[in-house]
């Protein structure tokens, strides 16, 4: 059974060219989209993606989340995207993974009630007139930040600026120091590829981990936890030369950095055509 790979040329620019010929290699078929021009939309452009592939084919889409959700919601392809929005709000997934967290105390409420609340997250949170703030949702609805006590209003009014329901949940924990990332991309239950990400606040790409993040997500691992068929678990290092996980989150949103292409290709479509074999 042929795969076909649909990716959004729009976005994780730095290895598009580099996936779409680790598929090409694989024997598979890839193709690309580009989202229209403000003040368009996807559902401007007719057929635009969904005439890319005949509908029941097995599809693969790489891209924008906003794309992704798309794709799902159409249900037009197998399995179309590896993204099952729900398994990844923290609301979800942090108790299952709790003993592995990097944020292991936290609390979770409306964005809208930080202001009421403010005086018990600053003392269960607070490091030095700081606490960390991150949306539940996994559609980055505005990046994790830290909010000050001293500054809290404007603080927040900045976060506020961001396209999202002010009553929407929001994560509240301590503020950690990392030391460096990685990106693990996860294919029914083994790792198929990796890369750093990050060196301090630094973005970096450079393939493969050290082995005490693979022991310590094989071990996460042998659970059986697994809130998708494919999907990636973000690692980093402590301060105390710990490992812990910073989130997790969907393969087909997720930016697979340095990860080896041609592993990932080769294992995500294997998965791809289980699913559509039945």
């Amino acid at each position: 059974m042929n795969v076909g790979w649909l990716l959004d040329a729009g976005v994780f620019e730095d290895y598009h060219d580099e996936l779409a010929a680790a598929i090409i290699r694989h024997g598979y078929l890839v193709k690309s989209v580009r989202r229209p021009r403000p003040p368009y939309s996807w559902d401007d452009v007719t057929p635009g993606y969904r005439g890319v592939f005949p509908k029941d084919a097995c599809v693969i889409a790489h891209g924008d989340i906003d794309l992704i959700q798309r794709v799902k919601r159409d249900n037009r392809w197998q399995p179309g995207a590896f993204a099952t929005i729900e398994n990844f709000f923290c609301s979800r997934y942090f108790p299952q993974l709790e003993p592995w967290l990097l944020n292991r105390r936290y609390s979770i409420l409306p964005f809208n009630e930080l202001p009421n609340q403010s005086g018990r997250l600053f003392a269960e949170y607070g490091d030095n007139g700081h606490i960390f703030v991150r949306p539940d949702s996994p559609l980055k609805d505005f990046t994790g930040q830290l909010v000050s006590q001293a500054a809290m209003q404007q603080d927040l009014e900045y976060l506020a600026f961001h396209e999202f329901s002010k009553d929407s949940l929001v994560v509240v924990s301590s503020r950690q120091t990392i030391l460096r990332e990685w990106r693990l991309v996860i294919a029914n239950g083994t790792i198929v590829a990796a890369s750093q990400y990050k060196e301090g606040n630094t973005l970096i790409a450079i393939p493969g981990t050290v082995p005490g993040v693979h022991s310590f997500a094989q071990r996460v691992l042998g659970t059986g936890f697994s809130p998708d068929p494919v999907w990636v678990m973000d690692i980093c290092e402590t301060a105390s030369h710990d490992y812990k996980i910073v989130e997790i989150g969907g393969f087909s949103f997720a930016n697979l950095y340095a990860c080896d292409k041609d592993d990932v290709v080769s294992a995500v479509s294997e998965v791809a055509i289980s699913i559509c074999k039945g």
